[in-house]
């Protein structure tokens, strides 16, 4: 008998994959253009993250960190949700496009005047002039955001990623460059803030050329009962948690001051590189395809089934290897002096890893035109993730206690997720846990060696044995996890870039090149 319910879990499961193949078909190469741009964007980032880390002291880094917190309170209401309301918009009209503009322009006016007089105030509630002139600067980007979100939202709506692709690279390059540039110079934390704004300068000027219908775009409120419904839930959503994101950062900075702020934002920094860097290439492409498929009256279950499968076979053993060896990379990408941040990459590794099994909930659910639903669940956790971080910081006063804190909040939003999801699609749990299985899978077979390798080279850290015994256990990490997708028949195995990069691997080894 659990034989026989094993076998119907797994043909099931199956049938999810066949039938989400077949919808996935048509986004496999805009998702190949977006996680390619992601990839470069990210070495463009390490490569800047590199040089700012040796050029800037980690208490600079840390005021930049608590402004760009304060900011990013902010920052939620100059998109006011008007990107996911018009990708998801079922018949987009110009009307609509410009009463999106024209609450964009006003939100960020008027935001851009409130930080800029706001300023010296909250300077002096940290006790530091310095973040004054960088909140101020930062300041600049809401007037430029109304001009970059419209324009990205419309491209994105298209599937036209080759040219967000280009954009967002010239964009990345310009910004990273500036960065690095103005602090060889010695001009410190502000450099960094003015790399923001001509990032987002040359993204508002760059989508607007790469757009078919160039046009000037004008603001209009015809329509702006429209939008306002759909962005206000949004805004809710996204203020409680951007609040929630940025706590650690804001309560950290005032309880033990910018240098554990800086620790915790470098450990978390090496989870964001698929958290929340790989994530945003995955759902740049996820929540328009989404939507897509529900216009076109599609089953979106195995879809997502499909997606969270192959997006955990990456994440999990990814976290995994981070984990063993977060002293090894921390040490190459940004130098010894952020060694304190090496014993909280494991937890927030776990965080990413419980992450990544929700991490595209939200898009299905927002394709489906259920914002409430997301909205929902926001208010019900990010409230509980703020007091979880700023109970450990108040009571224990330490960084891991603050990265525990994060761990167990995500555990505890995953059920919550899933409940809001299945009042709109229903869950196919069987299925899913089938897919979760295999990447687990996945991810023990990939771990075994590194993990050998980790505990018998441990006291040979920083000499030529240890990073000697570091690039092979990355080297194995890679063939184990190929060879395992493979062996365990994973969806992932079957897509195209996968097929290709083995048949490539194969052509090497018949010509000995």
């Amino acid at each position: 008998m659990r034989l026989r319910r094993h076998e119907n879990a797994t043909f099931s499961c199956r049938l999810s994959f066949r039938s989400g193949s077949r919808v996935m078909s048509g986004v496999r190469r805009a998702l190949a253009f977006s996680i390619g741009e992601r990839y470069v964007m990210l070495v463009i980032a390490l490569a800047s993250n590199m040089a700012i880390a040796r050029l800037l002291t980690p208490e600079a880094i840390g005021i930049y960190s608590v402004s760009m917190a304060i900011v990013g309170v902010a920052q939620v209401l100059r998109d006011f949700g008007v990107a996911s309301y018009l990708i998801q918009e079922k018949d987009l009209k110009d009307e609509y496009i410009q009463a999106a503009f024209g609450i964009l322009l006003v939100l960020g006016v008027g935001v851009a005047i409130v930080l800029l007089f706001a300023a010296p105030y909250i300077g002096a509630l940290y006790g530091e002039p310095r973040m004054i002139p960088t909140l101020r600067v930062c300041a600049l980007n809401f007037l430029l955001i109304p001009f970059c979100t419209v324009s990205l939202a419309i491209l994105r709506r298209n599937m036209q990623f080759k040219r967000l692709a280009a954009v967002n690279l010239a964009a990345t390059a310009a910004g990273a460059i500036a960065t690095t540039g103005l602090a060889f110079l010695g001009y410190g934390v502000i450099s960094l803030a003015i790399g923001s704004v001509l990032l987002n300068a040359v993204t508002g000027i760059g989508a607007w050329i790469v757009r078919e219908d160039r046009r000037i775009l004008m603001p209009a409120f015809a329509e702006w009962r429209r939008v306002i419904n759909f962005g206000a839930q949004s805004s809710v959503s996204g203020i409680v948690t951007s609040l929630a994101m940025d706590t650690n950062d804001l309560v950290v900075g005032k309880l033990m001051g910018f240098g554990p702020v800086a620790i915790l934002s470098r450990a978390q920094g090496l989870m964001n590189l698929f958290h929340r860097d790989m994530m945003a290439a995955i759902r740049n492409v996820a929540y328009p395809a989404y939507a897509q498929a529900h216009r076109d009256n599609q089953a979106l279950e195995p879809v997502y089934i499909t997606s969270v499968t192959n997006v955990t076979a990456v994440a999990w053993p990814f976290y995994g290897f981070l984990a063993l060896y977060s002293h090894e990379i921390l040490r190459l990408m940004f130098g010894p002096q952020w060694d304190a941040a090496a014993p909280l990459v494991p937890i927030f590794c776990l965080a990413g890893a419980i992450a990544a099994i929700s991490s595209l909930a939200s898009s299905v659910i927002l394709a489906v035109r259920r914002i409430d639903l997301v909205t929902k669940v926001e208010l019900s956790f990010q409230p509980l993730r703020a007091a979880m971080i700023v109970a450990a910081a108040l009571i224990f006063q330490t960084t891991m206690a603050c990265a525990l804190a994060l761990a167990i909040s995500l555990l505890i939003q995953l059920p919550m997720v899933y409940y809001a999801k299945g009042r709109c699609i229903a869950n196919d749990y069987r299925a899913l846990f089938f897919g979760l299985g295999q990447s687990a899978k996945v991810t023990l077979a990939c771990l075994i060696v590194p993990s050998v390798i980790a505990f018998y080279t441990r006291g040979s850290r920083d000499t030529a044995i240890g990073w000697f015994a570091f690039a092979c256990a990355a080297l194995v990490c890679v063939a184990c996890w190929a060879a395992a997708l493979v062996a365990v028949r994973h969806p992932l195995a079957s897509e195209p870039i996968f097929q290709k990069m083995r048949n490539a691997g194969r052509l090497r080894k018949t010509t000995g090149t």
